[in-house]
């Protein structure tokens, strides 16, 4: 049965990124959604305005009277949720089956790798849209221009952002795929860098075999194995098919350069700064142009982009100080965008950083100490845990050691409990700073709230 034809689909775990993107795509399909999860969120509150029926709270009965149930992959077979679709007979897919099962039904556009899937693949969307497409999406953070991570579209197209965290990726087929980067990471699911370059050879091979695969021009192990499995390759970067030239910073938003291929060379300006985005562009340029889109196309699309939440996002001002939030939650993502914020210019860069899960805090905490070489002050709070539980001897302090053996002399604190963040920031902060939230947990509510602390002082 296609997702298409359920007349009603339940989410267990309906709040999470992946998860409300589907939902979303369904209901503009007109699939009845129900869902459920164990708190509210902003996804799910969107959901309901949409006329989903949401449960918080796990329950047996939720289940009752839905032809299919997708689960995310932090639901464990015991849900009663998902143990009562066993004992119906109801179909039950994880986040990446149902995934996989839309993209059969398209060609797509899938975007994999480490770091920096959701702005590659936004800036997709962006240039599939200059070109007069309307596209099927799904993202892992929302759009600045549309306020959502997923739409349906009325082309026959889907792009979407992978999810390597837990393997789900290698459940896709898609038509062009696009390999950002790939490092160590999620090594709480991979035993290690080989076993985990090992399965970005394998999705290479599972692209359509009249499709293309898009790599970084450095990859040659990559490159080896879509020649290998006779893949159609598109190299992005330095030496590559798509590359930058004469690149500037006009201001500390953007990032000027000449997008060239073999075809010529188009100007273009991406509002969000760093080297680290400019090879995401051109990924995503070589991706769509592998899907028909044009180089000027391209280079307009990228110049119409406006940027995804969390990604180097502009959150206030207030009494000189400008706050900005980022997803930065791997040491190299960190650097990346130290190093971005450290071309705008500002008096000094005040860096608030959250770990991530125990289990990336344990095996990285080194690198993320010298992940803050442009950071004029460093703050580490504790741990965010999500779906993990707590590890004893590891915390956000293994962090901020590590930044004190890098850089000693520099102001760096371990601030675990947010009042006294706060606090500190307060009487820290001054005008001419830029003040940048880093992690992916709840670390952006520290810049709003010190936005409020810093009107309020006005």
């Amino acid at each position: 049965m296609s997702l298409m034809e359920a007349s009603r689909v339940h989410f267990v775990g309906i709040g999470g990124a992946g998860m409300s993107a589907l939902a979303k795509v369904l209901m503009e399909r007109g699939v009845h959604v129900t869902g459920s999860d164990l708190k509210h969120s902003r996804p799910a509150t969107m959901l309901e305005a949409m006329g989903a029926r949401i449960s918080f709270g796990h329950a047996a009965a939720n289940v009752d009277g839905a032809d299919a149930v997708i689960v995310s992959s932090a639901i464990p077979d015991r849900n009663p949720e998902r143990a009562r679709a066993g004992e119906l007979g109801v179909i039950v897919l994880t986040r990446g089956e149902a995934l996989a099962a839309l993209l059969e039904e398209h060609p797509s556009l899938v975007v994999a790798g480490t770091h920096g899937k959701t702005t590659t693949t936004s800036m997709a969307i962006s240039i599939l849209r200059a070109a007069g497409l309307d596209p099927t999406y799904l993202v892992g953070g929302a759009l600045n221009d549309a306020g959502s991570n997923a739409k349906s579209g009325s082309d026959d197209l889907v792009v979407a952002e992978s999810d390597e965290s837990d393997g789900s990726f290698l459940l896709l087929s898609p038509t062009v795929a696009v390999v950002t980067n790939v490092e160590a990471d999620h090594l709480d699911h991979w035993a290690s860098l080989e076993a985990i370059e090992a399965a970005f050879k394998t999705f290479i091979t599972r692209t359509s075999r009249d499709g293309a695969v898009v790599l970084p021009a450095s990859y040659a192990d990559l490159r080896t194995a879509a020649v290998a499995a006779g893949r159609r390759i598109v190299t992005f970067g330095e030496g590559g098919d798509v590359r930058a030239e004469n690149v500037s910073v006009p201001d500390p938003w953007g990032t000027r350069f000449s997008l060239r291929t073999a075809s010529g060379v188009a100007e273009t300006t991406l509002c969000v700064p760093g080297m680290h985005n400019v090879a995401n562009a051109l990924a995503a340029a070589g991706a769509c142009m592998q899907m028909g889109v044009s180089l000027e196309d391209a280079a307009h699309g990228l110049s119409l982009y406006r940027g995804v939440e969390r990604r180097f996002q502009l959150r206030g001002r207030a009494r000189g100080v400008t706050v900005v939030d980022e997803y930065a939650h791997h040491p190299t993502e960190v650097r990346a965008s130290m190093a971005a914020a450290r071309l705008g210019g500002w008096q000094r860069l005040v860096a608030v950083f959250q770990p991530h899960l125990y289990s990336r805090t344990a095996a990285f905490a080194p690198d993320f100490g010298a992940a803050f070489e442009d950071a004029d002050a460093i703050v580490i709070t504790d741990v965010y845990g999500a779906r993990e539980l707590p590890v004893p001897g590891v915390s956000g302090k293994l962090v901020a050691d590590a930044a004190c053996v890098c850089y000693p002399g520099r102001p760096i604190a371990y601030l675990p409990h947010r009042d006294e963040l706060l606090r500190y920031l307060t009487g820290f902060l001054r005008g001419g700073d830029l003040l940048m939230t880093l992690g992916a947990g709840d670390v952006t509510l520290v810049g709003e709230a010190m936005l409020d602390r810093l009107r309020a002082a006005e």
